[in-house]
């Protein structure tokens, strides 16, 4: 079986969360969901040894849990894989170009550096296709699916892959660009006047291009641009208030860097308040 949904699930109210959006998502769209729960023999608790009988234990809860799924979703196709290994890198290992990595997280009450290795984080850093960070169900009434864009090819993947999904849940799509002044000066002073309408002419050009690709693609959605002069953090903000998902694109690193986040990406996640899908390079759209 192929599924195009993979959640990683441990039974936390979390996965839970997590799980209930991908079924949600996954029957919009006649796909099916693997659910992989990992036994973490990674976890540094002194004297801890990962046995058959924890992994097979989990098995069975995860297998009772796919059941119900099925039996309460009929036609829904749900299968488990479950191991013992380093949970990062095992559900890394289920990313596909083609797929969707479902995860969840708690929510943000507690200093945030505690979440900077966050398992949605970590597994977007490096994953070959699209991974979801689901925090909580979106709230009733939200109606418009968030994307921002930077020109960018991997930017340009998400704005397709947010098309998507807006056209799944009925809503409007709200693409954000922003911009800053630049660190320029002239005679001492800082550039203004004509230099700085002049380039936001080039940016809202560049958001121009992109929406009109999309309604071009979509003609029956309703695509909404918005150019902010702001830091990308406080452009995309706003708007994530009313929305029920945020679609962000993340450059890839190479050697040590290749395990930490885009900035703006990271940010998002760090103070996510709806689900959150990152597109990596490697996605296909």
């Amino acid at each position: 079986m192929n599924e195009g949904t993979v959640v990683g699930w441990d039974g936390s109210l979390e996965a839970e969360q997590a799980l209930e959006w991908a079924v949600r998502r996954a029957e919009q769209n006649d796909d099916a969901i693997l659910l992989v729960d990992v036994e973490d023999d990674e976890k540094p608790i002194p004297g801890r040894v990962v046995t058959p009988e924890m992994v097979a234990r989990r098995h069975e809860a995860a297998d009772e849990r796919a059941a119900r799924v099925s039996d309460e979703h009929p036609g829904l196709r749900v299968n488990t894989h479950i191991m013992a290994g380093d949970r990062v890198e095992e559900l890394r290992r289920f990313s596909r170009p083609d797929n969707l990595v479902v995860v969840g997280t708690g929510q943000r009450s507690g200093p945030r550096a505690r979440y900077h290795w966050s398992l949605g984080a970590r597994l977007a850093a490096t994953a070959r296709g699209a991974v979801a960070v689901v925090p909580a169900l979106p709230e009733e009434g939200r109606t418009s699916v968030v994307v921002g864009v930077d020109g960018s090819e991997v930017s340009l993947k998400a704005a397709r892959f947010a098309a998507r999904e807006a056209r799944r849940l009925g809503h409007e799509l709200v693409v954000v660009h922003s911009w800053l002044d630049p660190l320029v000066s002239v005679s001492g002073a800082v550039s203004e006047g004509p230099l700085l309408g002049e380039l936001e002419e080039e940016h809202k050009a560049m958001l121009d291009s992109v929406v009109g690709s999309l309604r071009s693609a979509n003609p029956d959605l309703t695509v909404t641009p918005r150019l902010v002069r702001d830091q990308v953090y406080y452009a995309l903000a706003g708007p994530v208030h009313s929305a029920s998902l945020l679609v962000l694109g993340t450059q890839q690193h190479r050697g040590v860097d290749r395990f930490l986040l885009g900035s703006v990406s990271h940010a998002m996640i760090l103070h996510i308040e709806v689900p959150t899908v990152v597109v990596t390079p490697g996605c296909l759209v």
